[in-house]
């Protein structure tokens, strides 16, 4: 039995978490704690299981101290993340985190003190399965596929553009040679960004719920695709999020993973 602390327990994904291991994960993993900004609130009540016993700690670090986890996972906010994972570090815990928002440069130092201590993360910014088996496919795709356009789609609620997802697509479809486009801009960024020389638009509409979406289109001369990857509940990460705790647990010491692509196929 793997014991859980969860940090960022009262968002969509958080609350997905804690459902699954009183169901579906609940002969592998046990809840012991969990850190949101509902301080002193029964996890098991902001998750609609019922009650557990469990309340939400008054700070990250005495939640951590009190509960003595096996493995954190952290589904918090970019603007807090790097804090949390000083904290996972200081205290020598394995890590299964949702990226959003990190860049290379900055997960760098905290890959390195991994490696250095010894412990067990995956910084990983999206655990959908779909976005895991389209990534493989854009690798491929673009070896015969020189355009690439990747349209990002969140809620106006999302804290950042563009996505740790999109960014991630991005840095699979940069690899091979990129197709010219010598469109000029009469209105600055109406193109999009740039990622790794792949070209990014994000969206941010009100879109119901906990929904995102991710449109990549590839291009040849006279012969278009156009995937589609839409997620409509924080459920369908599930199956990626515990399958890469399993995996953390069983990997060597000093490992860091990245992708669930990794996570998979490793």
């Amino acid at each position: 039995m793997i014991k859980i602390f969860l940090a960022g327990a009262s968002g969509n994904v958080g609350k997905a978490i804690i459902r699954a291991i009183q169901t579906t994960e609940k002969d592998s993993f046990s809840l012991v704690g969990g850190w949101c900004k509902e301080q002193d609130e029964d996890l098991g009540i902001l998750a609609g299981v019922g009650p557990l016993g469990i309340k939400v700690s008054e700070s990250l670090e005495e939640g951590l101290v009190n509960s003595k986890p096996d493995m954190v996972i952290d589904f918090t906010s970019t603007v807090i993340l790097e804090d949390n994972m000083k904290l996972y570090l200081k205290h020598g815990l394995d890590a299964v985190i949702g990226t959003t928002g990190l860049t290379e440069e900055q997960l760098e130092p905290y890959k390195n003190e991994v490696v250095k201590k010894g412990l067990r993360w995956a910084a990983i910014p999206n655990y959908g399965l779909g976005i895991y088996l389209v990534t493989k496919f854009i690798r491929e795709a673009r070896k015969f596929f020189p355009f690439v356009s990747i349209i990002d789609k969140h809620t106006n609620k999302m804290a950042n553009a563009p996505s740790g997802t999109a960014a991630a697509l991005a840095k699979a479809a940069s690899e091979g040679k990129m197709g010219e486009i010598e469109s000029k801009e009469t209105y600055p960024g109406v193109l999009g960004g740039k990622i790794e020389g792949v070209q990014v638009l994000s969206q941010r509409l009100p879109w119901p719920g906990p929904y995102s979406g991710h449109e990549i289109t590839l291009a040849r001369k006279d012969e278009i695709i156009k995937i589609s990857v839409e997620d409509y509940t924080s459920d369908i990460y599930m199956d990626g999020v515990f399958l890469t705790a399993r995996k953390i647990k069983e990997s060597p010491r000093g490992v860091f993973y990245r992708s669930l692509e990794e996570v998979m196929e490793k």
